[in-house]
């Protein structure tokens, strides 16, 4: 469960943790709260943004858990990235207008340096055969027009996706595993 979206019925936007099982020991009703985990914020280098949570699988009384703790995310960061899916996104529907990667960036007015475009982008092009295989299996890929096997992939993971506000966090959200590895 690496993946998870915020409460809306919890204070402060908490992750929900009834009913879930640990990943690890598969025990019900053992989880709580740990720790924030925090990482850069893409709009304030002097500051921290929320990225997750750490889960204590509790062993402690009359509760059959393991023990360890484990990292969940929030379905819009991207673990080891500063820029979030949504941000990612932005940049893939400008540059599927038809626009460079560099105009892109500056059209999506993203608050963090190009050169962290450019790598994310080399990213996405080296995880395509892990991201298309797994969308394959969710749906066959849509007649397209685009050359590029990235953009391809994007509109792959749009028809997938459908009416989504952001397809690679819902893709994270979906499949529990890092869009970018």
């Amino acid at each position: 469960m690496p993946f998870c979206q915020r409460c809306p019925t919890s204070p402060a936007g908490a992750f929900c943790l009834k009913q879930q099982r640990c990943p690890r020991c598969g025990c019900a009703d053992s989880l709580n709260r740990h720790s924030f985990l925090y990482g850069n914020d893409p709009f304030d280098c002097a500051k921290e943004a929320i990225r997750g949570q750490r889960v204590f699988c509790s062993n402690r009384g009359q509760r059959g858990g393991c023990g360890k703790t484990f990292s969940v995310f929030l379905a819009d960061t991207l673990p080891r990235h500063t820029l979030t899916a949504t941000f990612l996104w932005q940049w893939l529907i400008q540059k599927l207008a038809g626009l460079s990667a560099k105009a892109a960036a500056e059209k999506a007015k993203l608050p963090i340096a190009l050169e962290t475009v450019y790598r994310a982008g080399r990213k996405l092009r080296g995880s395509l055969d892990r991201l298309r295989t797994m969308l394959c299996r969710e749906q066959a890929p849509v007649p397209s027009a685009q050359t590029d096997p990235v953009l391809q992939s994007a509109e792959h993971l749009q028809s997938v996706f459908p009416g989504r506000e952001c397809p690679p966090a819902a893709f994270q959200l979906h499949f529990q595993v890092p869009f970018l590895s």
